[in-house]
């Protein structure tokens, strides 16, 4: 006999003949690792997508942000919020590394459309910096055109606001309500991908003019600032000519602002999906695990009622250790099969889900990744094996004259 040859034959054999039991059992291992790939996908997609909108910023990139923003730790979240001053921002600008500055002011407020009233991000920007915002990825228009200087009482509308929000048709040089001042509308932008449905993304926001806005809105100072280095070289030294720009404005060791790279950022990003990843892949291993039990017990029954074969199969000369690696490999088989099954499952449910996000707006790039396909296939089969060691040692043990007598 030859276990390696045989064993798939009588696996096959045997989810056959117990029918609807087998079912069960290739169930568990099938939702346990569609449930993983799915879950995992997900998270690196959500990873991907993240990459890709910082790799189109650019290696060259600084981040001046509020302290342990990412962690939930901010200095800033206490209700004495500090900002950025336009005599900071000037400074940061003159260093000799740096080519140029784009200011994040915003501010919720009430926007009118005919007899509706809603609370949305108004953004603010500077003719001067609007270029930047183009050239970075931030700001397209879908139709309509940009700012010019002379502009302080125009808007332009986020496509979801347009498309689903208003109930009103807004319409280019229509004309709207922000914080009860008119502003004509002048541009919609075309859509852009969000990080988790971010309420305050470009979709979803108002821009208008900083004149403007500076006539709404008290609060005109920034709390981030997008710095672009003159070369991906000068980064480091500009990080530190910044941090100590900060320290000056806010104290020595202050913990009020700090200034990350572009491969810092993606790494804090990358640690808080990694924890959510995790999390959800634990649970999800937990159906894998009630897989692994229905592995157990389906062996189990498979010996009990294959008794007599396992006599004979000793009886005419197969060893105590190719007995046990025939029940081995045929547990590893189901465990192979489901996860086969799962494997396909999961990665169809997890391009489903990118495309529903990203027909909506919501950043997911999904990719096959061959590792995580074969760690699935691999992972199964390991639990299958490990669950069916027990029976199939059991069935290795039986004395073929007990067992022929059974």
């Amino acid at each position: 006999m030859n276990p390696l040859l045989d064993a798939p034959a009588f696996a096959l054999r045997n989810l056959t003949h117990q029918g609807f039991r087998s079912l069960l059992t290739l169930l568990g291992v099938i939702i346990g690792i569609a449930a993983i790939v799915t879950l995992f996908s997900l998270g690196a997609g959500l990873t991907n997508a993240v990459n890709e909108q910082f790799e189109q910023l650019g290696a060259n990139t600084v981040y001046v942000m509020p302290s342990g923003l990412l962690s939930g730790s901010s200095g800033n979240a206490s209700t004495n919020v500090k900002t950025l001053s336009s005599s900071l921002i000037d400074r940061i600008h003159n260093l000799s590394e740096v080519e140029e500055v784009i200011s994040n002011v915003y501010s919720q407020g009430t926007v009118t459309v005919g007899h509706q009233n809603e609370r949305i991000y108004i953004l603010s920007i500077s003719p001067d910096e609007l270029q930047s915002y183009v050239n970075t990825g931030f700001l397209s228009l879908r139709e309509g055109r940009l700012f010019s200087s002379r502009d302080t009482f125009t808007a332009i509308l986020g496509n979801q606001l347009v498309d689903d929000r208003f109930e009103k048709d807004v319409r280019l040089g229509s004309k709207i309500l922000i914080e009860g001042k008119s502003f004509s509308v002048v541009g919609v932008t075309a859509p852009a991908a969000e990080i988790a449905g971010d309420p305050a993304s470009v979709n979803n926001s108002i821009f208008i003019p900083s004149k403007g806005f500076n006539q709404l809105f008290e609060e005109t100072d920034p709390l981030f600032l997008i710095v672009k280095t003159n070369a991906v070289e000068e980064v480091p030294l500009a990080v530190e000519k910044i941090t100590r720009l900060l320290d000056k404005e806010f104290g020595r060791d202050q913990k009020v602002f700090e200034a990350v790279t572009t491969e810092q950022l993606q790494e804090q990003v990358g640690a808080l999906i990694g924890v959510i990843q995790i999390v959800l892949v634990g649970v999800a291993s937990i159906s894998l695990l009630v897989g692994g039990v229905g592995i157990a017990n389906t062996m189990v029954m498979s010996v009990l009622e294959r008794t007599n074969e396992i006599g004979v199969m000793k009886a005419v000369g197969a060893t105590t250790h190719i007995v046990l690696a025939v029940f081995l490999l045929e547990a590893g088989f189901i465990g192979a099969l489901g996860g086969l099954i799962g494997l396909i499952i999961g990665y169809s449910l997890a391009f489903l889900v990118g495309y529903v996000a990203n027909s909506m707006n919501f950043a997911l790039s999904i990719y096959f990744d061959p590792f995580v396909a074969l760690f699935a296939l691999l992972f199964a089969l390991l639990v299958g094996m490990v669950a069916g060691f027990l029976p199939a040692r059991r069935a290795a043990r039986m004395d073929p004259v007990d067992a022929l007598r059974a």
